[in-house]
């Protein structure tokens, strides 16, 4: 079981990323078509990133990372984990990561290191308006190995 509870971890934040414009609030000026993922290795770790709206974000998920959702734009997730989906320090893990709302050029993106319950996270916020294409670019070394992941996500109006 210890090894499920990190990804059941995972797995309950993006849902409620997801499901952040349900109950009684009011519906956003826009959304991701959908939470877009990639997936690479490095030096041992698994990293995983995850672009949500900022507006589709509940208000405990944005409480976590101290992101106001108030903006208009796309958060930018990278888990880091094993291979099993558990947490696993970063140990020497570089991030390097860029952004651009299209047709601006790349820009640097900021990520910040999020630590819960033995899992490390980095993110960053990319501010946009709908309707706008947000593409991501991430560099990662570890123990001595580079990996590239590329993402892109579409803000619609609602």
């Amino acid at each position: 079981q210890r090894m499920r509870t990190p990804m059941r971890s995972l797995a309950l934040i993006l849902l409620l990323a997801i499901a952040g414009c349900g109950g009684d609030k009011a519906p956003t000026a826009a959304k991701a078509h959908a939470v877009a993922t990639a997936r690479t290795t490095v030096g041992g770790v698994t990293l995983q990133t995850s672009t949500v709206a900022l507006a589709d974000l509940n208000d405990a998920v944005a409480a976590r990372y101290g992101i106001d959702r108030g903006g208009d734009g796309v958060m930018l997730l990278v888990t880091v984990r094993d291979a099993a989906g558990n947490g696993i320090d970063p140990g020497d893990l570089q991030l390097t990561a860029t952004a651009s709302v299209l047709p601006d050029p790349p820009t640097p993106l900021a990520l910040r290191a999020i630590q819960t319950d033995g899992m490390t996270d980095y993110l960053g916020v990319v501010q946009a308006r709908a309707p706008a294409t947000v593409t991501f670019k991430l560099i990662a070394t570890r123990a001595g190995a580079r990996a590239d992941i590329a993402t892109t996500a579409e803000l619609q109006p609602r």
